[in-house]
C-alpha cells in the first residue's frame, strides 16, 4: 500500500498529499438535493449554522453585511456598502 502524508487534519476531515480516485458504479448517482443535504450536514459538523431563511441573494447579502460588520467591529454606511456590492457581488 502506498504511504500518504496528511497536509491538514481535524476531527471531521483529513487532507492527504495524494489522492486516488475511487471508481463508482456508473448506474448510480447522487441527486442535487442529496448533495446539498450532505454539504449542509458536513458544514454543520464543522460548526457552521444552517439558516434556511437565507434563501435569496438579497437575504444572503444582508447576512454577509451583518457578519462582516460583526467580525470587523465596524458599521458600513449604505454609501460604502452599496458600491461594494455592485462591484463584488453582482
Amino acid at each position: 500500500m502506498e504511504q500518504t502524508k496528511p497536509i491538514a487534519q481535524s476531527n471531521n476531515f483529513i487532507i492527504l498529499d495524494k489522492y486516488t480516485k475511487i471508481e463508482q458504479d456508473s448506474n448510480s448517482y447522487q441527486s442535487e438535493a442529496d448533495l446539498e443535504n450532505e454539504l449542509i450536514k458536513d458544514l454543520s459538523n464543522q460548526g457552521y449554522e444552517f439558516l434556511p431563511e437565507l434563501n435569496s441573494p438579497d437575504k444572503m447579502l444582508v447576512n454577509v453585511r451583518k457578519q462582516l460588520q460583526e467580525l470587523n467591529k465596524v458599521k458600513f454606511l449604505d454609501a460604502e456598502w452599496n458600491p461594494l456590492c455592485r462591484g463584488v457581488f453582482r
